[in-house]
């Protein structure tokens, strides 16, 4: 695939996020990330797997689907495409960074972002027409929106680098050694904090574990994690929309745990199945 013309990858608006912004020429966006996209494969169920592909400047990442303690989180607007009933983000699995001071996830070089859509019409094609929202970062944050449009039409072949991406996904934390799970929940004046604990042997040099109540109409603030022993602690704090939390549901509570050796996922609060 050509990165630069399958598809009209057009930097709609970039803004510096740093104190040193007005003392720094501002990097051209384009510069900074090419994306493409790749066609994939019609599947036996009948959605179509494609990929959003990016290659960005050395030295400068992009974020996972959450961006840990700082950062740009991404987002993927598909409004404009049509027979297109649903879309299924497969993240690939991230690093850990620091930037400016603070534990980043994402990834640097290229990230190829597998996608799974589902037809409104199965007989007809999908005509996929989305703006990509992403922060891309050095020593300064600049957000960029990315429109990428194709159709889809079941006419592609299997291709390799996309499948090389699905089999790369965060690996579970039972399978690493996880041994134990607990979270606490206490009120602050700011909110609720959640505390995640896990007992899990050392995955790094440098660890960052990310609590996530996804789905339940919180804003999480999320804090540093720290490790004692065979046991890490990482904490959000949480609030709703309306500014008090209420009930919060154990089952739907996502912890990552993120190295520079990869990622490990656990979901829930309790090491049942």
């Amino acid at each position: 695939m050509n990165i630069n013309s399958p598809l009209r990858a057009a930097a709609l608006a970039a803004a510096l996020l740093s104190p040193f912004a007005a003392q720094s020429q501002s990097p051209v966006p384009s510069d900074l990330v090419q994306a493409g996209i790749r066609s994939g494969w019609k599947t036996d169920s009948g959605t179509y797997i494609a990929a959003l592909h990016l290659k960005l400047s050395p030295d400068w990442i992009t974020y996972w689907r959450h961006p840990g303690e700082s950062g740009i989180a991404p987002r993927l607007d598909w409004a404009a495409s049509s027979n297109l009933e649903q879309v299924r983000i497969h993240w690939p699995e991230p690093q850990l960074f620091q930037k400016l001071g603070y534990n980043s996830i994402g990834y640097a070089d290229e990230l190829v972002l597998p996608v799974e859509l589902t037809p409104t019409d199965p007989g007809a094609p999908i005509s996929f027409d989305a703006t990509l929202s992403i922060g891309v970062c050095d020593d300064i944050c600049v957000p960029v929106d990315l429109r990428v449009q194709t159709t889809l039409n079941g006419g592609g072949q299997h291709d390799t680098i996309i499948a090389n991406a699905l089999t790369r996904r965060p690996g579970t934390a039972r399978a690493a050694g996880l041994r134990g799970l607990s979270c606490e929940f206490d009120t602050d004046k700011r909110g609720l904090r959640l505390s995640v604990n896990m007992d899990i042997p050392n995955t790094g040099n440098r660890e960052f574990l990310l609590v996530e109540v996804p789905g339940q109409g919180f804003r999480g603030h999320i804090l540093p994690s720290r490790r004692n022993g065979e046991t890490i602690t990482g904490q959000t704090r949480l609030r709703s929309n309306s500014g008090q939390v209420g009930a919060v549901d154990r089952s739907a509570v996502r912890v990552s745990l993120v190295s520079e050796n990869g990622t490990l996922s656990h979901q829930g609060c309790s090491l049942a199945p």
